[in-house]
């Protein structure tokens, strides 16, 4: 449970780096240059148009074509219904 922990959190920290103003564009190797694991994350959002977010606390990102990957902030309007 501990080494999930300390995963989790290390994504965020990258996510956070990544994308200090809250939302950043940039290929997926940024991320797994910087060690993110794709494979843990803390939950996702699904948007009313299919996409779907995958978050680590308060960060989230959204994979795109050609191997970028769209980095977000939890935001008020992101209902919590939405969640899944």
């Amino acid at each position: 449970m501990k080494e999930i922990n300390n995963k989790l959190r290390h994504n965020r920290q990258v996510l956070q780096r990544a994308s200090p103003e809250g939302k950043t564009t940039l290929r997926r190797e940024v991320l797994q240059l910087a060690g993110f694991d794709f494979r843990h994350f803390t939950h996702l959002y699904r948007t009313r148009q299919g996409n779907t977010y995958h978050f680590c606390y308060d960060y989230g990102y959204l994979l795109l074509e050609d191997e970028k990957v769209l980095i977000v902030n939890w935001q008020p309007y992101m209902d919590k219904s939405e969640i899944r």
